[in-house]
């Protein structure tokens, strides 16, 4: 039985550009680790309460060891390597070195090393890079997806609807992390399988990954450490010089055992260095080097794809679709999570298209602030004439729920009337003004051909916004 090439993404003929998910590879890694630093970052609530599960969780190992409750800290901090998301460094597969045990222990016997980390715990689990030789990226991410692997779950079912995936039904899973008990727990799950063994497949958010967690070992020695080993340098030159008498001895280094051996018994290095690192947290972007997709031949696609799609009704689910991945193919990783046909609980609403709005652009960060919009929606209306109807349902849309501006994308440049409905819109929303903008297919190509000539999307929109803006006051 011949075996699928490995280097074959799991989604055949959708490009990476498209979709808001890393797509893993059938039988290797693809390059990345998840950085929970991204998810304490986020404007999004679900994220960070996912941040402080992972701490709680870790935590609670941390309070075990203090106590010497070793048992029980090996429960809690039982960290496998999760080959279901397929990142990591190896090369060769997707099955990495088998670390779990080997990890537990080395986390266990640097917290009984360190005092000051039994008292003081963890702020980020990316800190035990500075504090274990043996824990590096790749471990984090480890740490990350074992306590995160429900909302993963999740998270991948909901992308197999909206892109079509085909899943196993009853698919086992094991390892399953339950906040409200602090267990570990096994499940059967719907969920996309690798064609070559059969194992379970997450997907992961691209807003979630990096290559190098943003708090990191070689910057942290880089910059605190040795500022920390230039400052003891001078002290024993200084000392010297008044003691004569005495030799210096060996020469302090920044070889890996040494800088965990002076920061389990001085924390302060850590603190400060992670204090710096929260600091400059609009820095901290998700990472986009891994995706080797041809972005001009994409663009070239999409634009191919939209001029196939006539008007009309018969047509608005390919439509919104398409929509859909030209707005991840030019916004992503400023809007994230798209999500079509969002429904209200009581059914009576329905929206075609909200992203969250997690940018730090200084347009979409702006529009959060002013706008009110975490969320961002997107209206795919198929069709050569926009109508009032069309305005009139947006405008009631747009509210404290989800944001002020709203996005209407449709075939050709709205009529006169429509446009003064527009403005309408805006003039009596006040003293809360509600935004609507129109995207057509014209507008939509020099997009994408922006986007391939590696020009900035959220720029263009900036302009589109401050141009109603002067034309509506």
């Amino acid at each position: 039985m011949s075996l699928v090439d490995p280097r074959a993404p799991l989604i055949p003929g959708i490009s990476q550009y498209d979709v808001d998910f890393v797509i893993p590879r059938v039988g290797i890694d693809v390059p990345v680790g998840i950085d929970p630093f991204l998810l304490y970052k986020s404007r999004d609530s679900e994220y960070r309460q996912l941040h402080g599960y992972l701490l709680e969780a870790f935590n609670a190992g941390i309070a075990a060891v203090k106590h010497r409750q070793l048992e029980e800290a090996g429960r809690v901090l039982d960290f496998p390597e999760v080959s279901a998301i397929g990142m990591g460094y190896t090369q060769r597969s997707k099955r990495g070195s088998g670390v779990g045990s080997y990890l537990t222990e080395l986390i266990i016997k640097t917290v009984l090393g360190s005092p000051s980390l039994q008292e003081r715990g963890i702020r980020h689990v990316e800190e035990m890079q500075l504090l274990s030789t043996g824990i590096g990226p790749d471990r984090v991410s480890d740490i990350a997806a074992n306590v995160l692997k429900r909302f993963l779950i999740e998270y991948t079912k909901r992308q197999c609807v909206i892109w079509s995936l085909p899943v196993k039904r009853g698919v086992p899973v094991n390892h399953i992390y339950d906040v409200s008990s602090g267990q570990w727990t096994d499940a059967y799950e719907d969920l996309p399988v690798n064609p070559n063994d059969g194992s379970p497949i997450l997907l992961v958010p691209r807003r979630i990954v990096r290559v190098l967690p943003w708090i990191n070992y070689d910057d942290f020695v880089r910059t605190e450490f040795n500022a920390y080993l230039a400052a003891k340098r001078q002290a024993v030159a200084r000392h010297l010089k008044d003691n004569p008498e005495e030799q210096s001895g060996q020469l302090e280094s920044n070889a890996k055992p040494h800088v965990t051996t002076v920061t389990r018994s001085d924390i302060s290095l850590v603190d400060r260095y992670v204090r710096s690192r929260e600091q400059h947290s609009a820095e901290a972007h998700p990472a986009l080097d891994y995706i080797d997709d041809d972005r001009c031949k994409e663009a070239e696609k999409l634009k191919a794809r939209l001029s196939e799609i006539q008007p009309g009704r018969e047509h608005a689910v390919e439509y919104q679709r398409l929509v859909l991945e030209m707005l991840n193919f030019l916004f992503n990783p400023e809007l994230v999570d798209g999500q079509p046909e969002v429904r209200t609980i009581d059914g009576t609403e329905r929206r075609d298209i909200i992203f969250t709005n997690d940018s730090d652009e200084s347009f979409w960060s702006y529009v959060r602030t002013t706008h009110d919009g975490i969320l961002v929606m997107f209206e795919a209306k198929n069709t050569n004439e926009l109508g009032l109807p069309e305005i009139n349902q947006t405008a009631t849309y747009l509210g404290d729920r989800i944001g002020r501006l709203g996005v209407v994308v449709t075939r050709r440049e709205p009529p006169e009337t429509v446009q003064r409905k527009i403005f309408s819109v805006w003039n009596d929303s006040a003293p809360h003004r509600k935004v609507i903008l129109t995207l057509c297919d014209k507008q939509l190509r020099e997009l994408l051909d922006l986007r391939c000539q590696d020009g900035s999307p959220t720029r263009w929109m900036q302009s589109h916004y401050r141009m109603f803006r002067t034309s509506v006051q």
